[in-house]
């Protein structure tokens, strides 16, 4: 990013501070910019991680944007280009991690149009994402019925190197929080004598209507107890400074959640860092159904940092014992 996009964005989101909480434009940019200097903090790590309200000791405990690049070069050194093509293709990355995978899908490009017509039939609800999606962007969820010329739809999809999938059933107590599928990210990484520790957690939930529970995409996430899965306090999104103790679109109060067959979760994580020891540092997806846990995806050179952060608990000293004796 260059010095006149960093410059604006830190701007923009000055002005977005004044009109939330008040305060001067300036002071705002002055300090923000300074954050970026001091501790590699992006707008974004300085308006949802509130770094305006931290002061300089604080804000050296917080694994910001800069600092999980510099961890993700070192800690994911081993990964070859082969594996790097796993973690960014959904369709592969369904393929390397199917043990752990248990919804139907298909790669549209990869497939016939009597195999796309025979997944139509078989779900009257589906879902369609991009291969290479970020931020939870692209992603619909269709009924099946809806789909007025199949060999038309089946072209575009097939055009846009498009995947459709199953919508997973969740757990009824994720149920009740949105319909879309709520999902924990669990941060994970690789210290340098190769142990697998846990990072950071977080129970990201859909806003309402929402087809996925990205933060990006107006999710709103909740700090979890990595040792419990239970919700430690409010919410967070990333476009307003408000604490969400209720979850806006079901009234559900999350602080207390306990999220189910939480040692399953950890030990879906776990077993997804063992099946590729390259890995050093992912931020894994993973729905929680009625009979335990699925993985939905390994967020790879970008685990996202601010939603483990929530807690108010800064992950780079963590980060940085996993460093220790990484060359």
């Amino acid at each position: 990013m260059s010095r006149w996009s960093a410059g604006k964005k830190i701007y923009q989101m000055a002005r977005e501070l004044r009109r939330q909480r008040g305060g001067c434009v300036g002071a705002y940019v002055l300090d923000a910019a300074g954050c970026s200097y001091r501790h590699q903090a992006s707008p974004e790590n300085y308006f949802v991680l509130r770094f305006y309200e931290l002061n300089e000791k604080e804000r050296e405990t917080y694994l910001t944007s800069g600092r999980s690049a510099i961890a993700d070069r070192r800690l994911n050194r081993f990964m070859s280009e082969e594996k790097n093509r796993i973690m960014a293709h959904k369709h592969l990355f369904y393929q390397c991690f199917s043990e752990l995978i248990y919804r139907e899908s298909i790669y549209i490009p990869k497939v016939s149009y009597l195999e796309f017509l025979a997944f139509l039939d078989s779900h009257e609800t589906f879902i369609l994402k991009p291969d290479r999606g970020i931020m939870g962007q692209g992603i619909e969820k269709l009924r099946t019925e809806n789909v007025e010329n199949r060999e038309a739809f089946f072209q575009r999809c097939k055009a846009a190197r498009l995947l459709a999938e199953q919508v997973i059933t969740q757990h009824e107590e994720l149920e009740r929080i949105s319909n879309c599928v709520n999902s924990v990210r669990m941060n994970a990484a690789r210290d340098g004598k190769g142990t697998i520790r846990l990072i950071g957690a977080c129970l990201k939930c859909g806003a309402k209507g929402a087809a996925a529970d990205n933060f990006h995409s107006g999710g709103i996430a909740y700090p979890l107890d990595i040792r419990t899965g239970i919700v430690t306090g409010p919410g967070r999104n990333n476009t307003e400074i408000k604490d969400y103790e209720i979850h806006p679109g079901s009234s559900v109060y999350m602080p207390g959640f306990s999220v189910p067959y939480w040692e399953e979760v950890v030990a879906c994580a776990m077993k997804a860092m063992e099946h590729m020891p390259e890995l050093g540092y992912v931020g894994w997806d993973i729905a929680v159904t009625p009979d335990g846990p699925e993985l939905i995806e390994g967020n790879c050179h970008w685990p996202g940092g601010n939603i483990i952060q929530l807690d108010k608990i800064g992950k780079y000293p963590l980060i940085k014992e996993c460093l220790e004796g990484v060359t």
